[in-house]
């Protein structure tokens, strides 16, 4: 007799010899029939890759080895003016889908490289006046490491759903289940990989504390300063307005009682101009760490 579907699901994520594409498909068969939207659209993004690199799962952000290619010498560190250049070139954001990265784990080397795209590529030949290829090399650790967080994650909301009583017994869920799935799935992916989907407004209230709650003056001091330093890599008319909103950012934190909300505008008008630079490598930073401070506030 097989399994209830939830308890296959078990299984399957604790068999080591089930690849994790497999596992995520038959999540998605148990998400699907519960019809949890929010679920299934993380399941979708793992499948099909992200589209948007600002949003990513932390498990999906790496620091790797910015590596230039000499053409006696193959692949060599590269060397930055500064840490916050460092910091932002060495950051990978690994969008891909799931089934294209499973080769890159599988081959006999104990790396990866993965290429810049041709935009990030050009400001890095402009920075340092070389026409030569770049790319991150990644250990296959922390390239792995995503599959095991995708695999935990799953068995995870798996044990989730069976505590909350929902097995899905002949291939089904009854309509009870479906009720006692939703909020335990809405509230598992809100803590374990950011709202996904089309939560409810249950999981929407959650998500605004975080948005709109208390803004870490610190923080935005050391991105105006980091930022600061990176201008000189924007081009020049982007450099010039980021800098002037900088330029309020850092007046406004200093002040003994900054206001929050001029605060917020400041940093979702620098998101707003870095946007508009796209696939240049230190906008895309900038974006980055905006999006990370709005959202996680202190």
């Amino acid at each position: 007799m097989s399994l209830p579907l939830v308890l296959e699901l078990q299984r399957l994520a604790l068999n080591e010899d089930t690849s994790v594409v497999q596992l995520v498909r038959t999540a998605k068969l148990v998400a699907a029939k519960l019809k949890l939207p929010d679920a299934i659209d993380w399941i979708d993004r793992e499948l099909n890759g992200y589209s948007d690199l600002t949003a990513l799962p932390s498990y999906r952000i790496l620091r790797g080895e910015c590596r230039a290619i000499n053409p006696f010498r193959g692949w060599v560190p590269v060397q930055f003016p500064d840490a916050q250049m460092d910091e932002l070139c060495t950051e990978a954001r690994i969008g891909q889908s799931l089934g294209s990265i499973e080769p890159l784990v599988r081959d006999d080397s104990d790396h990866a490289l993965l290429h810049y795209p041709f935009e990030i590529e050009q400001t890095l030949q402009r920075m340092f006046q070389e026409q030569t290829r770049f790319a991150i090399r990644l250990s296959k650790g922390h390239l792995a490491g995503i599959f095991d967080a995708v695999r935990n994650l799953t068995l995870n909301w798996s044990l989730e759903l069976e505590q909350a009583g929902v097995r899905g017994e002949n291939m089904s869920f009854t309509l009870n289940e479906q009720n006692e799935a939703r909020p335990v799935t809405q509230q598992f992916f809100i803590q374990n990989a950011g709202v996904v989907g089309n939560v409810s407004d249950h999981a929407n209230v959650t998500n605004n504390q975080n948005v709109h709650g208390s803004l870490s003056v610190e923080r935005v001091r050391d991105l105006v300063k980091q930022a600061k330093a990176s201008l000189p890599a924007l081009p020049p008319t982007l450099a010039a307005e980021a800098g002037g909103v900088l330029d309020e950012l850092a007046v406004e934190s200093r002040k003994a009682s900054p206001n929050s909300g001029k605060l917020r505008d400041a940093l979702s008008s620098l998101r707003a101009i870095c946007e508009g630079a796209a696939g240049n490598i230190v906008a895309s930073g900038i974006t980055a760490a905006v999006t990370a401070l709005l959202t996680h506030g202190a």
